[in-house]
């Protein structure tokens, strides 16, 4: 039988609409039984390991954060303060510091917002569809509801409880900025500390070059006096020893040097191996944020 559409005054019958909750709910539960069987999947090839379609995702979004990439040119001259530049700027210890002075200033804002009121507002409205019985027909009823609510909490008084926990935040703040200050402190000091070794390895290489220079220039002297017998067979064979021995600490002083060289590298992770250039020039380039050291 068809009825008309009324809405009389007062009439309310207590009957939920629970047919489109259910309906939300059983695709809801769909939806994750066919998530959860897609990501149940074989590997895909039997060369590869398995990988889950959670982690694809974050691997596929961790590559697009890609560190800054610079260019250091093998021939030119770059002096200390250039390379402490280099290594504050592209050091990951430094960046790793600065996170966590960030982190800690903003725990220290996230402690200041007790200070200031807190408002919420929730907003709720629902229409609700009834067939309501009425002698020998059916009259079908439309409800509509509207309710808006404000909610605004502040704390008057709390005997110091904000003020201690802003105060215990600012020190950890403070302390995270030493921290980071240390972390710059340590890193010029490696830096400069690898730098003058590479330096002191440069000197030595060309003092032993001298050296092997001069024991030739002896053990050739040694040979042509035995040849016109001026000289013994144990003389030549000791300035043969001298210099066997001057092309080890050869040696020795270019695998010193390749070390001090690796050393200074590491210090900012360079793009490429080769890290060959150092002066005592006067050039110098400004750090960039987040490079630099914190200052009161």
């Amino acid at each position: 039988m068809n009825s008309p559409d009324v809405n009389p005054p007062g009439v309310k019958t207590g009957i939920a609409l629970s047919i489109g909750q259910c309906a939300v709910e059983i695709c809801l539960l769909l939806l994750s039984l066919g998530t959860a069987a897609w990501t149940q999947t074989p590997p895909l090839s039997p060369d590869r390991p398995w990988h889950g379609a959670d982690e694809r995702a974050l691997t596929a979004e961790a590559g697009r954060f890609r560190p800054p990439r610079y260019r250091i040119d093998p021939g030119e001259t770059y002096s200390l303060a250039e390379l402490i530049d280099l290594a504050e700027a592209h050091n990951p210890e430094t960046r790793v510091a600065w996170e966590k002075a960030s982190a800690q200033a903003a725990d220290l804002g996230i402690a200041r917002s007790e200070l200031y009121p807190a408002l919420s507002a929730a907003a709720l409205s629902a229409v609700d569809c009834e067939e309501v019985p009425l002698g020998s027909r059916y009259y079908r009823l439309t409800d509509s509801a509207f309710q808006l609510s404000l909610d605004l909490n502040y704390t008057i008084l709390d005997f110091g409880a904000r003020r201690g926990r802003i105060d215990a935040q600012s020190t950890r703040v403070l302390a995270s900025n030493f921290a980071f200050n240390d972390v710059h402190r340590k890193l010029i000091y490696e830096v400069q500390q690898s730098y003058y070794r590479l330096l002191n390895a440069t000197a030595q290489e060309a003092a032993a070059l001298a050296s092997l220079a001069n024991a030739q220039a002896v053990e050739q002297a040694a040979e042509e006096r035995l040849q016109n017998g001026l000289a013994t067979l144990p003389d030549v064979l000791e300035s043969r020893s001298a210099t066997a021995q001057s092309q080890y600490d050869l040696q020795a002083v270019l695998g010193a040097e390749q070390i001090a060289r690796g050393d200074l590298a590491t210090l900012w992770e360079p793009p490429s191996p080769a890290v060959s250039a150092y002066s005592r020039s006067t050039k110098h380039r400004s750090p960039a944020p987040p490079a630099t050291p914190w200052s009161r």
